[in-house]
Formats: structure tokens, sequence, C-alpha cells
């Protein structure tokens, strides 16, 4: 029996198994190392490393040989991984030493260390558990958070030492908070000086922050987990910073954590102060500090009236300069700049900053939001392309090597490739499996503002045969475009395209990628710029094939803000949408965390009716369309009490609908059975209410 497209996609968690990532090029130059499954079936990661001159690839750290279980995850390291959203297990994380040759990792809260020169590996036995376990940039030292204090131990295993001692109980040390991790990409919670003999580490107070439980009532009698929940106009966790040496010496840094409460980042790179971004609780104002032996010194601030967004790779300096990404509102442009001064060409929007050389800087940036290049930015003024066209991710450079990592539109596979510079040494081995289809792309530009649109056919389609019915699959929010030139991310749209739909994807304003004033479009307004992007883009897509789609039978589906927007079309739009699937939907946004809702809504107790605007609980009663939720009840990023509670408000206005709540699964759906039948059930509900045969 042929094993179904759902399945396949679901039991290699979309054909991420298998692939090698977590790529580092020790300092020498000599090997990289990196993360791997043993096939693309398999979600247990073992550290590998690729020797350079014998262009050989050994598996030296095998986590089903070291422990024979690894089910008992720290509930801290559980959270950790919900928030990187990390389906694998194994190992899932490395540090190394600066020259790369020593390695640190976490098992099941258990500490292992080994040098790469030999393979011998050892359990150093600490007391766990262990989280985000690193090495010292000289590698004599491991740091590691056991969720409530950082602790140091020589790399022998001997000397162990609790930096913190935190007797209070609503306080931990180095670990981030959980705004810092959910909504701006930072995940640790310590840095190590570059001499390594002192860490900077984060504090968490999270005694104001409200509780909220998380149960699971197909279990009752399991205790709901706790879970502090920063929801929009409450208290955050107070943050706070302390130099620490190795020796136990501590020194606070401190700031005006009032006026300026999220901590966004810190670096610290050899030879120079540590970098330390915060920004005020608008996020309209992000302010550098230099941290020298004097204090804090202001080096470089970021204000907009509106919001800034947090880039990653940046601040950071180069020859007592500072090199970061300001949005450029005359030139519309997110622009690399050195010292104020603009690096990159008006029009370039960088995404992120990878590296940063003597001689040079290496961004992720577009030009039309559907590739993500690789590009060499001189400081002599030139601008090399590493990779263009695709979707490229890479590493910092060591030893002239970078590793690259490229999707493209013509094939499902992605490229795992050694560089020296713009030639490629070695392609790394991919285990992941592939769809035996490649995605037939038609990417247009829909609307009065251009809207990047994909649309899908079925592969056996004969255009001008039949008009098929549309399936809208958006995302729709900030940070979340779906349309760009990667073959494998259109995977899951074919499969649903070929079950007898026309899909289109519409990247609304807002959703990045280009330029500043795109995605301001949604300040204050999740609704009308994106609920009319999408009408725009079915009406567009219809006009451009009139022949093939039948723009009076359109469903829509997605998950997260897709979810919310799904739900909210077929409220608000009910004469272009007529029925939907709304997957984990923010129902209520005072019920999401304070950053992200702040951050485009403003704050509730200043703009209370844009709140009321943006709920889905006072449109209950215009519901006419069929919409069936979908949430997992142990969800601790948008819970369940989001799509619960729209039941209970369209129940009381006698408003039929479908609620389907999956019991022990988070915003995520790691879940094979549950994966697969999300997509069958999706396209079975749609297909009935849409009256297709």
């Amino acid at each position: 029996m042929t094993e179904s497209f759902p399945r396949q996609s679901a039991a290699t968690r979309n054909f991420q198994l298998g692939a090698p990532r977590s790529f580092q090029v020790c300092e020498s130059g000599a090997q990289v190392l990196f993360l791997r499954s043993d096939s693309g079936r398999d979600s247990v990661n073992s550290l590998w490393i690729y020797d350079v001159a014998k262009r050989i690839e050994t598996k030296f750290a095998d986590p089903r040989v070291l422990l024979a279980d690894d089910a008992e995850v720290p509930a801290a390291e559980r959270a950790r991984r919900e928030r990187m959203r990390e389906t694998t297990s194994g190992i899932t994380s490395y540090s190394t030493d600066r020259k790369g040759t020593k390695v640190a990792f976490a098992l099941s809260g258990q500490l292992f260390v080994g040098k790469t020169s030999d393979a011998a590996l050892k359990n150093l036995n600490v007391d766990g558990p262990v989280i985000d376990p690193r090495l010292s940039p000289d590698g004599n030292y491991v740091a590691w958070s056991d969720g409530k204090d950082l602790f140091i131990v020589d790399f022998a295993g001997s000397n162990l030492r609790n930096l913190t001692n935190e007797k209070a109980e609503n306080v931990s040390w180095g670990l981030a908070d959980f705004i810092a991790s959910e909504e701006f990409g930072r995940m640790h919670g310590y840095w190590w000086s570059p001499d390594s003999d002192s860490l900077i580490v984060e504090s968490v107070n999270d005694a104001e922050v409200q509780t909220w439980w998380i149960s699971d009532p197909a279990t009752p009698a399991k205790t709901p987990q706790e879970i502090k929940y920063p929801a929009a106009g409450t208290k955050n966790a107070k943050v706070g910073l302390e130099k620490i040496s190795i020796s136990g010496a501590r020194e606070a840094i401190r700031w005006d954590v009032d006026a300026f409460e999220y901590l966004i980042s810190v670096s610290w790179q050899k030879d120079c102060n540590a970098l330390i971004t915060v920004a005020d609780r608008a996020q309209q104002h992000f302010v550098t500090y230099s941290a020298g032996a004097s204090g804090l010194e202001n080096v470089h601030e970021v204000t907009d009236h509106e919001f800034v967004e947090v880039i990653s790779g940046q601040p950071r300096w180069h020859n007592g300069q500072i090199v970061s990404v300001v949005d450029n509102r005359q030139s519309d442009t997110r622009e690399l700049q050195l010292a104020g001064k603009a690096m990159s060409p008006a029009g370039l929007q960088i995404m992120s900053v990878i590296d940063i050389k003597d001689d040079y800087i290496d961004v992720i940036a577009t030009q039309d939001a559907l590739s993500r290049d690789l590009i060499r930015l001189g400081f002599d003024g030139s601008i090399t392309e590493i990779s263009q066209g695709g979707i490229a991710s890479a590493t910092t450079t060591s030893a002239e090597l970078q590793v690259v990592i490229e999707s493209r539109l013509d094939t499902n596979t992605r490229s795992y490739q050694l560089r020296r510079g713009v030639k490629t040494e070695h392609y790394f081995d991919s285990l992941a499996e592939s769809p035996n289809f490649t995605s037939q792309v038609h990417v247009l530009q829909t609307g009065s503002h251009k809207v990047n649109t994909a649309v899908l056919f079925p592969q056996d389609h004969v255009h001008g045969s039949k008009k098929l019915p549309v399936m809208m699959r958006p995302y729709g929010g900030p940070h979340g475009p779906q349309v760009q030139n990667g073959a494998l991310s259109y995977a899951i749209d074919q499969w649903f395209a070929d079950q007898g739909f026309v899909v289109i994807i519409a990247d609304n304003r807002g959703t990045g990628g280009r330029g500043p004033a795109w995605d301001h479009a949604i300040y204050q307004d999740f609704v009308t710029p994106v609920l009319d992007d999408q009408v725009a883009a079915i009406a567009d897509v219809a006009k451009h094939f009139p022949d093939d789609v039948d723009a009076s039978r359109v469903g829509i589906t997605g998950w997260s803000f897709g979810g919310y927007l799904s739900a909210l079309a077929v409220m608000k739009r009910p004469d272009v949408f007529h029925a939907a699937v709304a997957g984990a939907p923010v129902t209520e946004w005072l019920w999401y965390d304070t950053a992200y809702t702040e951050r485009y809504l403003g704050h509730p107790e200043k703009f209370p009716e844009i709140y009321e605007d943006h709920s889905l609980m006072p449109m209950a009663g215009q519901l006419d369309r069929p919409l069936m939720l979908v949430h997992g009840l142990a969800d601790d990023n948008v819970v369940a009490a989001h799509s619960l509670s729209l039941s209970g408000a369209l129940l009381a206005n006698k408003k039929p609908h479908t609620l389907l709540p999956l019991s022990g699964v988070t915003h995520m759906t790691p879940q094979e059975i549950i994966s697969e039948n999300l997509m069958l059930l999706t396209v079975e509900y749609l297909k009935e209410q849409l009256g297709v045969q």
C-alpha cells in the first residue's frame, strides 16, 4: 500500500528530519561540527564532525549509545524547546570553545563534554537538571542553568560552583525570559566574557506575572501545569543583569528598568565592551549601552513613533563603531549602517546580520521578499552575492570557510554547502526525505499593493478544463511571509491543491520583507489591510485564471495568526469567504503576550477601542458561514481558552460551528497521527462545506 503524503509529511516533520543543521566551523578550518539524525524518519539528533582534509563525515556523539533513554527532558528545557519550535530529541543543541575542539551538550538533563580529537565523551554526573550548557571561549569551563541558578564546573568535572545561590522563590538565573525567547528570538540568558574570566547573567523575577494553568481534561488526575503568562496590559517579568566572575565576585549592571523593561540582546566581542540593548514597553525606543569599567554608556539609539523591530545579529562593534540595522523611512529601506551611515543600497532590505569581519559584513537580504540572499557588503563599498535567488541561511565565517544552506523553487531538496568564498568545497549529506513531486507554483502580484501571491493547481489539472474551488492558506501576520523561492515550503500546499482545489497564499501587508512602510501598514490594524489584501488576491487570481477559479466557493485555513485571520474572514467578509478551518487562533488579543500584542496594537489601557475592534468575541453574532476551530489543549503560547471562549460566544449567539480540541497538543503538532489527520479533516470539512464532490 502506497503511503499517503499526509502520513509522509507528518512522519518526517514536514521533511526536516535527517537534514544536517546547527553547523559550526572550527577556528582552524580543519573540521565542521553539525547535528543530524540517522534518517528522514528519525527524530533523534547525533553530533557529527566533517574532516575538511579527509572529506569524511563521522558520527561523534550518539545519544542512543550515551543514554538508553532520552525521555526525561527537564520541564524548563521542554519550555525552552517549545519557544524554539524544536520538535526533535537527542542532542538538540551543543556548545564549543572558541577553537571548536571541545564540545558540551545536555542529554536528559545530564551534562556531557568531550574533545573532538579523541572522540572520548564523558558524563560529568553533576546534579541537574542541566539546561543550555555552554563552554567558555578558552574551553576550561562549562556553565549551565538548572532553571533556578547558574553553575560552572571545570571541563574535567571538578570545582563545581553555584554562582548565583538564589533564595527568592520567584527569581531564576541564566535562562532567557519568556518574552525574549518567544518574541525577540533570544534563547540564552547568560554570556561568557571573551577572556573566559566572567559572565553576564540574566535574572528573571516573575513574582508579579499573572499565573495561568494549563490542564489536560483527558487526564483529570494529572496536575495542571502552572505558567507565568504576561498577557497584554499585564505585568511583565522583571529582568536584570549581573557580571559574575568565575571566582564568584558579583557586580550589578543597572539601567532604568522602569523606562526600558525589555532586555533585547547582549553581545560580548573579543577586545570590546559588552553591548546591551534594551527597549521600552511600547518598543518605540531601543537603547544600546556599552558596559565598561565605569558603568553603562549609551552608544546607540533607534526610535520610531510606531514600533522598532528586532533584527538578529546586531548591534555589534566594528573598529570602535556600531554596526546596526535601521529602518530608513525616507528611502523605505531597512538598511545596514556603520556609525549611522548606510552601508547597503536603497531597496535592499536587510533581514539579519550573519557575520562581521575586518573587510566585510555578511547579511541575509531581499529586494522582492521572495528570496533571502546571502550578500557580502565590503567596507570598501563592494557588494558580492554569495547566494542569490533562493532562500539562504549561513554560518559565520571561520578560516575563510562558511556553511551555506539553500532552497530553490525548482527542487524539493535543500543543499548544505561548505564554501570558501563563492566556491563550494563540500556538500553535506542530507538524509531527509522529499515528496515524490515538485510543487508547481505560479507567483503573481495582486491588488493595488502588488501583494506577492502564490497559486497552485492540482498537478493533473488542464487549464481551462473546469473551475476549481479556492482554498486560501495564509499566515498573514508580522514576520510571516509564506510566498518565497523554496519549493519544499509549498509541498503541503501542493497536496491540498491535488485534492481538487486551487490553493492561494497571499503575503498581505505587514508580513515582512518589503520595507518599513509595508511592515508598518498593520500598525494598530490587523483587520483592514490584512483582509483587504486577501480579498484582492482572490479577485485578481480569478481574473488571471478566469476558466480555472471558482470564486463563489472559497475556503480559508490557517494556524495561529493564520487561524485568527481564517475566523475573522468568515465573520467579516462572508460575501467572499464561505467556510473556514481556524487552527490555534488568537480570538482575544488581551490574552496574547505583552511584547507582540502591544508592539502592534498598543497598550490596552491606552487603546481599549483597538482591542475591542480586534476581538472575535463581539463578532460571534455575525457568523453565518461554516467554521471549525482546532486547538491544542496543552498550548502555552495561544492558550486553548481562545477557541473555547469563541465557541462559547458562538453558542450564546446560537451560531452553529465545530470545535476540535486536541488533548496533549501544544502550539506545535509534531504527533504523527494528529498532524496527518488534521490535513485529512481540513480537506474533508472544506469539501463538504463548499459542496465539492
